[in-house]
């Protein structure tokens, strides 16, 4: 009779701590206010003749993607590319390099064709923090501050936090440099639209601009009817990163609090989320900020954008021999993966007809994961038996997670180096033409 009372208590406590009891509001993430919306920042062109737009996109994908992004600008800071990259977006994992990037800019090693990775300490500690265990430190903090065991909501300040002590330092949007243009994306549960964390305001406008005439299918941002803004200056870092990262049902969404119109108003809430539910890939905000640049008086003629997708995904004949597919436990990625499928569909429409519309030209890089070709296992992983063909096999079994072995993290920089290398050799002809000149071989 004793224990049942006891955990009866136990139950009762944690939702009493918890956003669980009906009496208790889920967590006002940000509130913006007059106070803390800036002066509008001038609009960042595309660079200082207006005629190039060299876009990063960075997908979702947990650590994998984390340690895949890095290596990844690692290879291309080598290869003199991130000198000319002007904006870089990011989704979920993604934007634990893209932030580490802008915030802690490594000096790369000179340019080379040479396929193994420089000893540079810049870079070292670069991969090094993208393989920190973020899922302990979440952990520690929920069970530091029970509040947040039982509420995503609440809980989304834990990966909040763990950020700021690993790389990011209490940063701010107003601390990030105005290049590259970072942008970091989530979903705005309210009305479907793709949300956009930006040092660049984002104009809220009617678009002429095929497809977005559809308001659904345009950036939401900061921005409001009358006023373009960038993210408040005093908006945290970690806090962006965290929301693109939310995962539904783990982790947020995010509240945010702000009036309807530039000057007050009524009190309106956006709930945002993991980026990843409309494009995991981070490549349909570049092309619609490059889209809307070509529409001012300093228009981007050239657009080449290099994608890192580490997303996961499995071919539908193997998807369709799985018997049981248990979405929320697991494999919640696949959820992802769907969405994506059609996003990438969508873009390959929509998107190239808007650029052909417009008359810009445009490159799009893809880099794969799975598509990397690594002959020999990295020391990490041990005695593992099997060549080229058994590490493919592995690179797909990677899991989705805010942890990553040494193995696996291993792996995935040598993926990065080599898809990077190879893309770089045998698309040169291409992007030359666009306007990128790259280092002899």
């Amino acid at each position: 009779m004793f224990n049942n009372i006891a955990r009866i208590a136990l139950i009762a406590a944690a939702l009493l701590n918890s956003g669980c009891a009906f009496w208790r509001p889920d967590k006002i993430h940000y509130t913006a206010t007059d106070n803390t919306t800036p002066v509008v920042r001038s609009e960042v062109a595309p660079s200082s003749d207006g005629s190039e737009f060299i876009g990063v996109a960075l997908s979702g994908g947990g650590a994998r993607a984390s340690v895949f992004g890095a290596a990844a600008i690692e290879a291309l800071a080598e290869a003199g590319v991130m000198d000319r990259v002007t904006h870089v977006s990011s989704v979920s994992g993604g934007g634990f390099p893209a932030v580490y990037y802008a915030l802690h800019k490594p000096s790369p090693c000179e340019p080379s064709s040479n396929t193994a990775p420089c000893r540079n300490e810049d870079f070292a500690a670069f991969k090094e923090a993208m393989t920190h265990n973020f899922l302990r430190d979440l952990t520690f903090r929920q069970f530091l501050k029970p509040g947040r065991l039982t509420s995503p909501t609440r809980r989304l300040s834990s990966l909040q936090d763990a950020l700021d002590d690993q790389f990011i330092d209490g940063a701010r949007f107003g601390d990030l440099p105005a290049s590259p243009v970072l942008l970091i994306n989530g979903a705005r549960y309210d009305d479907a639209r793709r949300f956009v964390f930006s040092t660049l305001p984002i104009p809220e406008e009617e678009s002429v601009t095929p497809p977005f005439t559809q308001k659904t299918l345009r950036t939401a941002s900061f921005s409001l009817e009358g006023c373009a803004r960038p993210t408040p200056a005093d908006f945290p870092v970690a806090l962006a990163v965290a929301v693109s990262a939310g995962f539904p049902p783990l982790l947020g969404p995010a509240a945010i609090e702000a009036s309807d119109s530039c000057h007050g108003g009524e009190t309106r809430y956006w709930h945002l989320g993991d980026g990843g539910i409309l494009d995991n890939t981070g490549v349909e905000t570049l092309q619609d900020v490059a889209l809307h640049a070509s529409g001012d008086n300093n228009p981007a003629k050239r657009v080449i954008i290099f994608s890192f997708d580490a997303g996961k995904s499995a071919a539908p004949e193997i998807m369709m021999k799985t018997r049981n597919l248990k979405l929320w436990t697991s494999d919640p990625g696949r959820v992802v993966d769907i969405v994506g499928k059609r996003a990438e569909a969508y873009r390959e429409v929509a998107l190239d007809d808007g650029f052909e519309s417009a008359g810009v030209s445009f490159l799009v890089l893809k880099m794969r994961y799975t598509d990397a070709i690594i002959d020999e296992w990295p020391k990490s992983c041990g005695k593992r038996r099997g060549g080229a063909e058994a590490i493919s096999a592995h690179l797909a079994t990677i899991p989705t997670n805010f942890k990553i072995s040494k193995c696996d993290a291993a792996l995935m920089e040598l993926a990065a180096r080599d898809v990077v290398r190879r893309t770089l050799n045998e698309r040169r002809t291409d992007i030359e033409d666009a306007g990128l000149t790259l280092p002899s071989h």
